[in-house]
């Protein structure tokens, strides 16, 4: 349901592609997987894959979107996007994203948005909300199924 300002992380979080069992073994390998699968969802146009790996890649620069607890968000801003666009992977074993713990990151939530929309923030905002929660976590990395990831986040 959206929020008073027309935000709704439900709708956002349905239109997402979901990756389980991944098993690249880097960062990079990791985001090109996850925006391939924007891609394939026809969330992402092709020729803007590189684009937005690139745009991901200058943020990732400036400080790495690795959390603590398994947890990264690689994000950047696309004019061509018109709202946000959110992929989630879980990793099966962990890749090193340099994290804040410096524990492998299992839980990936790729965002991509408009450079003028505010639903960035109110998306990490309420991502962070959900992932906060141990059990959340951990439920993550034992879902089977899309629909199990969904539930787990959206509630």
């Amino acid at each position: 349901m959206p929020d008073a300002l027309g935000f709704d992380f439900n709708a956002i979080l349905q239109l997402s592609p979901v990756v389980l069992g991944m098993t690249e073994g880097s960062l990079d390998a990791v985001l090109l997987r996850l925006l391939d699968e924007l891609v394939a969802a026809g969330r992402l146009s092709a020729d803007l894959r590189d684009v937005a790996r690139d745009t991901i890649h200058a943020r990732e620069k400036n400080g790495s979107t690795a959390l603590a607890n398994g947890i990264a968000i690689p994000h950047g801003y696309l004019d061509a996007v018109p709202g946000p666009l959110a992929v989630l992977g879980i990793h099966a074993r962990g890749v090193d994203c340099k994290s804040i713990d410096g524990q492998p990151t299992r839980i990936f939530i790729l965002l991509l948005n408009h450079p003028d929309s505010r639903d960035h923030i109110r998306f990490l905002a309420a991502i962070n909300r959900r992932l906060i929660i141990p059990e959340v976590r951990a439920a993550l990395l034992v879902a089977q199924t899309r629909e199990d990831v969904l539930r787990l986040l959206i509630g």
